[in-house]
């Protein structure tokens, strides 16, 4: 205990916790796995216990993506309980949303984050449009035809493995472009999320990328008390933010996801 509170002050605990609150809210509410919140917060605290950049961004991803993993499970038993996640849909987008998640994981050890960032950022802002508009921008009403309608899910894949956000966060406002029903694209966001999370979860977890200077309650490169402070929280949010989901106006949802996108991009394009 002495360890954790000289590693980690009190202040930082009461930033974690809050930070796990807002990561259970999006993802039940918007199926949105929280970690372009927690990314950016572990980067800031990380920093300040003398990690150097590169153990932070190894240390934020792989923290941010096992407490992703922790808040995607409650959001998506909640979400399946309330019978809005589309099992059809969702078994047709795995296989490539996991071919899409291995090559992000790949990419993001050796293409440059700021412009892994940079293209997020921008995707998002495009994204964040077509939630705003609705149905005005939506450029079909069905997914896209043949081998085609495989792109979207792998792009999703390799974008939030990489960075290190959930899936859900592009698969939602992406299918709003085919006119998809947003409760059935928030269920789908929330399993996506776990999905996405799990492997990323057990790399960072099992794989040593040889930095140095990792926190003593770090295994691999996770931080288990940060893991621990940020999902405890979002353990009890994010089931009762699913049920408001299910219940929420449409046009309400597609607000809140527009804003929310909207300040993620905000936020990325800020820290280039």
């Amino acid at each position: 205990m002495a360890d954790l509170l000289s590693t980690y002050p009190v202040t930082l605990w009461l930033v974690l916790l809050v930070t796990g609150l807002l990561i259970g809210l999006l993802a039940g509410l918007l199926g949105v796995g929280g970690g372009i919140v927690a990314v950016p917060v572990l980067l800031e605290l990380f920093a300040s216990i003398g990690l150097d950049e590169t153990m932070s961004v190894l240390m934020a991803i792989g923290t941010a993506q096992v407490s992703i993993l922790v808040a995607s499970l409650t959001a998506t038993s909640a979400h399946w309980r309330a019978g809005t996640i589309d099992r059809e849909f969702v078994r047709a987008w795995l296989p490539a949303l996991m071919v899409g998640t291995l090559a992000g994981l790949l990419a993001g050890s050796f293409v440059p984050p700021r412009l892994l960032t940079t293209i997020f950022a921008l995707v998002a802002a495009g994204l964040a449009m077509t939630m705003a508009m609705g149905d005005r921008l939506a450029i079909a009403l069905q997914q896209p035809p043949g081998a085609s309608r495989h792109i979207l899910p792998v792009l999703v894949g390799v974008l939030a493995s990489a960075v290190g956000v959930g899936a859900g966060t592009l698969s939602t406002p992406a299918l709003s472009l085919f006119s998809f029903p947003i409760k059935r694209a928030i269920g789908a966001g929330a399993l996506f999320n776990l999905v996405v999370a799990l492997p990323a979860a057990v790399t960072f977890l099992s794989i040593d990328w040889g930095t140095p200077g990792r926190p003593a309650d770090a295994i691999g490169e996770v931080s288990i008390f940060c893991v621990t402070a940020l999902s405890l929280p979002a353990l009890f949010v994010a089931p009762l933010a699913a049920h408001w989901s299910t219940r929420a106006p449409v046009a309400l949802l597609r607000r809140l996801f527009a804003i929310c996108l909207s300040l993620i991009a905000v936020r990325l394009l800020l820290r280039l």
